[in-house]
């Protein structure tokens, strides 16, 4: 990657942070390796209680990253990207307790994005709380 993809790219990712507001929360981490930036969505409890955790976010998945903002910005809940993001990229729900909360307008659409990454999980160690049901009775 040349250094102004490698910019691009860099200033994409820190954008995406800054419009979701989650540069606000620590949600963006990052490291050097051998001189190389590599960059982090923080995703610490949200796949397991008590769990420090991040997903890397690489230009390969920057569309990714992307995608979630895009979902998640109409329905006002772009303080979700990082989540959404890591939740698409291991193809894996969150547990409860990082459901979004039901006092929140778009719960029941955003509770269906993450719905939507992978299969129910059960409750137990690491995953305490129930999701909250969000779909409407049939």
């Amino acid at each position: 990657m040349s250094d102004h993809e490698q910019l691009a790219f860099i200033t994409r990712v820190m954008e995406i942070f800054s419009l979701s507001h989650a540069d606000a929360y620590d949600e963006l981490f990052w490291r050097v390796d051998d001189g190389q930036l590599r960059l982090y969505a923080n995703v610490s409890d949200v796949f397991a209680w008590g769990g420090a955790d991040a997903e890397e976010i690489t230009p390969e998945a920057l569309p990714a990253l992307e995608g979630a903002l895009a979902d998640l910005q109409p329905l006002g809940a772009v303080f979700l990207v990082p989540t959404l993001y890591a939740a698409r990229q291991r193809r894996c729900r969150p547990q409860g307790a990082a459901y979004p909360d039901p006092a929140d307008p778009s719960w029941r659409e955003t509770s269906a994005l993450l719905d939507a990454c992978g299969p129910a999980r059960e409750t137990g160690l690491g995953n305490p709380h129930t999701v909250p049901a969000h779909r409407e009775a049939s």
